[in-house]
């Protein structure tokens, strides 16, 4: 896939984020439909640290910039918010938690990575030992913190098919803490063990807290983008992969290199090969063709296909104005391949009859879980 093949609002928008000076030779009207765009992606506050950094700011039109440092001031208020969360919860927890590593938009913060700057995150993500779970959850809920109102199906949902308890927010700050004790699905077809990741992982001597090492955290970050997540609107995701793509390439001569033996050993091919594939098309990452054939387990042709054609359009935000049929049925089709990966199909069928019978017949579907989930654990 070339620029051609994007539609126009979508090579602007790609235009902006891997070349911002070159915004400033753009239209009004292109500035007005790029900033819908930017904020349609949550990407505000980058565009204005890309801008800033290049000392554009002040030379793009006033009200656009304004926009920009609006957008900018609001994610450093969630990076604060974050922050204050992960000190609160190190303090409930005090020192019999065991480890914990802070994962996802968070942890790029506290390793410092520059594409972190400007990134919006309103959640908190840990990892902890999946024996450690119970005590963990319990003592938070002791301290303020507690669950969205759940129903009893959803409930059983999370516990028994997700690498994560139901969200924890504390009654008073309402920021989530999403608690996990593994990366993807139990059930899954990629079902990966957290042991390596805490094996590697690096602490950060003055919080005593844990951030995964550079290669396991592109890793998550390319497994959480294409294993976990339906795709739709993750344009910021796979601006976090070529942000720290770049940083630690800078940083490791050799990074590229180990990342792909990583890769390799932990059976992750298919997802990196699509992070970097996606990397390379939308954002030019330089990554070497001769790496990415080192990868095992890459998708056939047929399937790469279908991902070049569905994947951009899902990504990247549908027109303000001109919606596109052919991306809505794009992020259909990712969003039931996404459910694919995560549950076999004797889970599947059944979780999606509910689902449906719950948007037709929401009362009757919620008695209907309950009385199921009780008469399971019975």
């Amino acid at each position: 896939m070339t620029d051609r093949r994007l539609n126009a609002h979508h090579q602007l928008l790609v235009r902006a984020l891997r070349d911002p000076p070159s915004l400033c030779n753009i239209s009004n009207q292109d500035w007005e439909l790029l900033l819908r765009l930017v904020r349609r992606a949550r990407l505000l506050g980058f565009l204005a640290v890309e801008l800033g950094n290049a000392g554009l700011l002040d030379k793009i039109p006033v009200r656009i910039a304004n926009h920009l440092r609006s957008g900018l001031i609001q994610a450093r208020k969630y990076q604060q918010l974050a922050r204050w969360e992960l000190d609160r919860v190190r303090w409930a927890l005090g020192e019999d938690r065991g480890p914990i590593i802070v994962l996802k938009g968070m942890a790029y913060l506290l390793a410092g990575l520059p594409h972190a700057a400007g990134r919006v995150f309103a959640d908190l993500d840990l990892l902890v030992l999946a024996e450690n779970l119970q005590p963990i959850e319990s003592t938070l809920l002791a301290k303020g913190w507690q669950h969205h109102e759940l129903s009893a199906y959803d409930e059983h949902y999370y516990r028994a098919w997700t690498h994560e308890i139901p969200a924890l927010i504390h009654r008073e700050r309402e920021t989530e803490v999403d608690i996990h004790h593994t990366l993807t699905s139990p059930i899954g077809r990629l079902q990966l063990e957290a042991a390596p990741f805490r094996e590697a992982a690096v602490r950060l001597p003055e919080l005593g807290i844990y951030v995964l090492s550079p290669p396991d955290m592109v890793l998550h970050c390319a497994v959480n983008l294409f294993q976990n997540n339906e795709l739709a609107d993750d344009m910021r995701h796979l601006l976090d992969l070529h942000g720290m793509l770049q940083h630690f390439s800078s940083d490791q001569p050799l990074f590229l290199d180990n990342l792909i033996t990583r890769a390799n050993q932990l059976r992750l091919g298919r997802p990196l090969f699509y992070g970097l594939y996606f990397c390379r098309l939308l954002l030019r990452t330089p990554v070497p063709n001769t790496l990415m054939t080192r990868l095992e387990q890459r998708p056939g042709w047929l399937a790469l296909k279908v991902m070049q054609l569905c994947v951009p359009l899902a990504l990247l935000p549908l027109h303000p104005d001109l919606p596109c049929r052919g991306a809505k049925l794009a992020r259909w089709w990712l969003y039931w391949r996404s459910h694919w990966l995560r549950m076999p199909l004797h889970v599947l069928v059944p979780h999606l009859a509910y689902k449906f019978y719950l948007s037709v017949f929401p009362s009757k579907a919620a008695n209907t879980a309950s009385s199921r989930v009780t008469a399971k654990t019975k």
